[in-house]
């Protein structure tokens, strides 16, 4: 089956292009739900497509003359077999349009906010109902909306979401994007970030935000002012980076020195392709 190879590649080619094209859209959309669910769902056939088309290779791995290339053509025909990508997508999806629709309290409580987004985008309950204000979170740790706790560092942060139920690994040390990287799942989990906001060298004040990996499996930040309209400083868009966030709050760049895992409480599909 050597012969179909460059079939194989001019497709890969085809399949890379739309998933630019794909990812455009949905950035020029500023992530609206309808948008990302079809998008999902393009790619997540594309991608099972190529699943199909990477069979044009079977032998390829053999003509290698080794084990190794036996175990990739091998690998190739399970390739196909996966079935839950799109299910598990638009779960995804559908916790970003939840943590969206969550409203900025105001004051000084991004803590809460961005648990309450986080908690409601990873799918934590509490009397069987997934979160849905930053009020049912102080109900469930028998807070008063207006005068939430004060929250001196993630330890303390974590340790109260931890309470409520949620499962949260250790508060970790971090200074750059690589670090988040490595510490955010592609399961649906997401990263709680402490961070400092900056203007120039001079520190402003220290802030709570939030890493997830979209749909497409890039990595993407939530601040309070996401899908608010909480004075003039509300935005539709989750933030590319962190430093997109930073003129919200009148600084140059925003640096995260501390983060925590908070896990995706819906389990995602044995199957899926990540």
């Amino acid at each position: 089956m050597w012969i179909f190879t460059e079939i194989a590649d001019w497709f890969e080619g085809q399949r890379k292009q739309t998933d630019v094209i794909l990812d455009k859209w949905v950035e020029d959309s500023e992530y609206e739900q309808g948008v990302m669910i079809a998008a999902v769902t393009t790619k997540a056939f594309t991608t099972f497509g190529a699943g199909f088309v990477d069979l044009l290779r079977l032998g390829d791995g053999v003509k290698e003359g080794s084990l190794k290339g036996a175990g990739t053509d091998a690998l190739r025909v399970v390739a196909v077999l996966p079935v839950g990508k799109i299910a598990n997508t638009l779960k995804s999806v559908k916790g970003v349009a939840r943590a969206k629709l969550i409203v900025d309290t105001g004051g000084p409580n991004c803590f809460w906010v961005a648990s309450a987004k986080a908690l409601s985008q990873i799918g934590q309950k509490t009397k069987g109902k997934i979160y849905a204000s930053v009020d049912d979170v102080a109900k469930a740790l028998g807070m008063q909306i207006n005068s939430l706790w004060k929250i001196p560092n993630l330890l303390t942060g974590m340790s109260y979401l931890q309470k409520l139920g949620a499962k949260v690994g250790p508060v970790r040390q971090i200074s750059t994007l690589v670090d988040i990287k490595k510490m955010l799942p592609r399961d649906g989990s997401v990263v709680m970030i402490a961070v400092k906001i900056m203007s120039g060298n001079i520190e402003g004040g220290r802030h709570a935000i939030y890493a997830f990996r979209d749909t497409l499996g890039r990595v993407r930040f939530f601040d309070r002012t996401v899908g608010t309209k909480f004075g003039a400083r509300g935005t539709q868009g989750v933030f590319h980076t962190m430093d997109d966030i930073a003129p919200f709050y009148g600084a140059t760049n925003i640096i995260a020195y501390e983060a925590s895992v908070l896990s995706n409480r819906v389990v995602p599909d044995a199957n899926a392709w990540y």
